[in-house]
């Protein structure tokens, strides 16, 4: 039996110099133990690219994360943190930053765009996904942008022990508390 695939696409909102938190993609809530999902890749890229950045070119550096559980408010050096065990998919990418008649934002090459997360394999989606992500430029005008994502999964199936497992493992554990 083929297994098929689902995709999951949007946008979000994120102001250069700024970040957001617990962008929700989707939420499951069944009583149903035997059901889950294995993201297979996803991606991010920008869907305004005109923006006004100034009178001079610079640098703009996204950073994203995947989570099976909201990660609150935050600090920048928080949201792409491979530590965090909600945090299942992360991704950097650099854009060149050009003043011009048309301000806009061009992708460095590197990734090429649209630019793919890298996924921990070993992961179960039981529960939901939110995206989060800053953004970083030098330059001191921070104009709002649209930002698409596509998020390619799988269904797995699964036993109500391991489906257990997984939902201890996607929520924050706290073992100091």
């Amino acid at each position: 039996m083929t297994k098929r695939t689902l995709s999951l696409r949007g946008s979000f909102t994120l102001a250069d110099n700024a970040r957001i938190t617990d962008h929700q993609v989707f939420i499951y809530e069944a009583n149903d133990l035997t059901r889950g999902w294995i993201v297979k890749g996803a991606y991010v890229w920008p869907k305004t690219t005109r923006a006004s950045i100034g009178t001079a070119d610079g640098q703009f550096q996204l950073c994203a994360s995947i989570a099976t559980d909201t990660i609150g408010s935050a600090g920048f050096d928080e949201i792409c943190d491979a530590t965090d065990n909600r945090q299942i998919g992360w991704i950097g990418s650099g854009y060149q930053m050009r003043a011009s008649s048309d301000d806009f934002l061009a992708n460095s090459g590197n990734p090429s765009s649209p630019d793919a997360f890298t996924i921990d394999p070993e992961h179960v989606v039981s529960n939901g996904l939110w995206i989060n992500a800053y953004s970083t430029t030098d330059s001191s005008t921070s104009p709002t942008r649209e930002w698409n994502y596509m998020i390619i999964l799988q269904p797995k199936k699964m036993d109500p022990k391991e489906t257990i497992l997984h939902l201890i493992k996607n929520f924050a554990q706290d073992i100091d508390n």
